[in-house]
């Protein structure tokens, strides 16, 4: 049986003292969340069922998980005894539920640990589709996966089935953040996969002879299906994406021609502002309706770490103008490539305001690239990390960097990186970026 820390309801229990959260079946470790400890339960070989002892991990006799957010044992130490310290509660809670009961913040949960398996009425949407079929769906495109011959690799190859102009930047880097997080549970090698798969529900029909497995992820953007064929010889995956909107609209020619009157400038519309708290957190997430300058005014005003501004016009299409996620904070150029919103001068006055705001707020660093992108960063290590792993390919990306904060560390830092990237060491030391009147340091222009 597969165990979703995150989802599934574990047992209550006190192990030497400390509130736990126990299983009978093991917990994957990579679902461990940073900052927590996991520890297997060991019996004995005459008592198997019986907790004997405390270890990271039991490869036989094991009678239990236990998550805690505390460590229960020298990191030193193989094990520990538990003797007559561990007692089941007889009460059970999800994992925002004990962090609520303990007042202690709840972790994030991993994109990997929100897919749903598929229901047998789900089953057809995990397979190729008629173009007319994918218009209906919202459909973008898809990821087909190998794991090569000896199912440690990972390859993949994409194909576009929809509108380019769904293929935005953003759904670009939420596909990526997708991708990457599966690929440390069910996408991380062919085992991982079968594991995943048959250790729970999900099973499909359709296909080839061979059994496959559908899962689901919804994010507020899209839908992903994922359909999973764990076994050798053949393409073990296939992650198809669906833009919601796309998707909501396509339905019917009375949601295709109410799209184009969204587009069309010689009728009247309607426009209602939105700014949403914490959207990647469901169990905090708050959604605000309010006109455009209060929607400013609280956007601006929100210390919240992952919040977006945006529009919906004639109460059919919508789109994010503003974005502040994992230290960046960037103008949105969806409304730029949407039909209904690329030559609205409500919109265009919208974006104005919004660019004002961004210059006024305390920002560490700019970045750009040669598509047009562009990003603000509130976070000084947030822009750290990405002229780091950005620069490198400056020639290719079209990758600039403009370091706007008086923060001496911060500069040299940058300096430091430009002067590495040609083989070269930065003459300065930090004292010398004292002076707030220097150029600031990094790759401009």
């Amino acid at each position: 049986m597969r165990i979703n820390i995150y989802k599934d309801k574990l047992l209550d229990a006190r192990l030497f003292g400390a509130p736990v959260l126990y299983s009978a079946h093991p917990i994957p470790r990579e679902d461990v969340p940073p900052k927590w400890y996991c520890y297997d339960l060991r019996g004995t070989a005459r008592h198997p069922d019986e907790p004997y002892a405390l270890f990271d991990l039991a490869e036989d006799c094991h009678t239990g998980s236990v998550l805690s957010y505390l460590p229960l044992k020298s990191g030193r130490s193989v094990k520990r005894l538990v003797k007559n310290m561990f007692q089941l509660t007889g009460t059970s809670h999800t994992l925002a539920e004990f962090c609520e009961n303990e007042r202690i913040q709840c972790p994030e949960t991993p994109i990997r640990n929100m897919l749903r398996p598929a229901s047998p009425e789900e089953a057809g949407l995990f397979y190729a589709q008629t173009p007319e079929r994918d218009e209906e769906l919202g459909a973008i495109g898809h990821v087909r996966i190998d794991f090569g011959h000896n199912g440690q690799g990972f390859h993949h190859t994409w194909w576009p089935r929809g509108p380019e102009e769904l293929n935005t930047q953003e759904f670009k880097d939420e596909l990526d953040k997708v991708v990457n997080d599966l690929r440390k549970g069910v996408l991380k090698d062919l085992p991982s996969m079968r594991r995943y798969c048959y250790g729970g529900d999900g099973a499909i029909t359709g296909g080839s002879c061979c059994q496959n497995y559908g899962f689901t992820l919804e994010t507020d953007r899209c839908t992903y299906r994922l359909r999973c064929n764990p076994i050798e010889g053949d393409y073990q995956g296939y992650l198809s994406c669906f833009a919601k909107q796309a998707q909501q609209m396509g339905l019917t020619e009375k949601g295709r021609q109410a799209l184009r009157d969204a587009a069309d400038p010689s009728m009247a519309h309607t426009y209602s502002w939105y700014v949403i708290e914490n959207i990647n957190t469901p169990d905090h997430r708050i959604d605000h309706e309010l006109p455009l300058d209060e929607a400013i005014q609280l956007y601006a005003g929100l210390d919240c770490g992952d919040k977006r501004l945006g529009v919906t016009k004639d109460d059919i299409a919508a789109v994010d103008l503003v974005i502040l996620h994992d230290g960046r904070e960037w103008l949105s150029k969806d409304c730029l490539k949407m039909g209904s919103f690329k030559d609205d001068p409500v919109v265009a006055e919208a974006v104005a305001k919004l660019r004002q705001m961004l210059e006024a707020a305390p920002i560490i660093g700019r970045v750009s690239f040669a598509s047009g992108e562009e990003a603000v960063f509130t976070d000084s290590e947030k822009y750290l990390q990405t002229v780091r792993e950005e620069m490198p390919y400056h020639a290719t990306t079209g990758f600039r960097c403009e370091t706007l904060t008086d923060d001496p560390a911060v500069r040299k830092a940058v300096d430091d990186m430009l002067c590495d990237l040609y083989g070269e060491e930065n003459p300065r030391t930090l004292a010398d970026y004292g002076n707030t009147g220097m150029t600031m340091g990094g790759m401009s222009g």
